[in-house]
């Protein structure tokens, strides 16, 4: 019942939010310690939420496909398709990697890029190197960026990235997954052609600048 009301508390009434099954095998106190962006005041609740979804699936894959994907995929009635079945596998080898903790500077180059994107109803990454200029090497060694359409909550945000249903390699897959990453920037704003879009973007800091304990 702790653990129920927990997930109510934090995510809401949504079907596959508040499904007492998904929350029974995650212990609170670990869902609490992935957090890790709960509080911050310039995050709306689903932004923190983007970055919660996130480190479960980092710290946990295979509790986290028998739960909020197996939720996920029964709700929405997804076709078993080569992309699901690799996350699946994919989830099955993550484990234990460190949770990200959201920074200021990468927050405002998502939201930079969101807002530009919402307005001009662009998509994709652009100006991907101009945007990250002033983060290479300062404190950051590794950056990359996800980019979402058409989604407004976290657990469709995140678990559409992970699926990447139809992109070659699974590149957002990958960044969301990626060992090397341990800080990162989220920003959710509306957008002029899919109504909603986030802009997710990932780096690595370099162990000796990072400002935060993530656990």
């Amino acid at each position: 019942m702790k653990c129920i009301v927990f997930a109510l508390l934090l995510l809401g009434t949504h079907c596959l939010h508040s499904q007492s099954p998904v929350w029974d095998s995650w212990d609170p106190d670990v869902v609490r310690s992935l957090h890790t962006a709960a509080g911050i005041g310039y995050l709306t609740e689903e932004e923190q939420k983007v970055v919660l979804f996130m480190n479960m699936a980092r710290h946990d894959g295979t509790l986290f496909a028998s739960t909020f994907l197996d939720a996920y995929v029964e709700e929405n009635k997804l076709e078993n398709s080569s992309y699901l079945r690799s996350l699946y596998k994919d989830l099955k080898k993550t484990s234990g990697l460190v949770p990200l903790v959201v920074e200021g500077d990468l927050t405002s180059v998502a939201q930079g890029h969101a807002d530009q994107s919402g307005r001009t109803g662009h998509v994709g990454h652009k100006n991907f190197d101009k945007r990250f200029e002033l983060l290479k090497g300062n404190p950051y060694t590794a950056w990359a960026e996800n980019c979402s359409y058409g989604h407004k909550d976290a657990v469709d945000i995140v678990i559409s990235l992970l699926i990447d249903e139809g992109i070659k390699g699974v590149g957002h897959r990958l960044n969301i997954l990626n060992e090397a990453f341990n800080s990162v920037g989220v920003a959710i704003y509306p957008h002029k052609t899919y109504k909603t879009n986030c802009v997710i973007d990932f780096g690595e800091m370099k162990r000796s600048d990072l400002n935060k304990v993530p656990y």
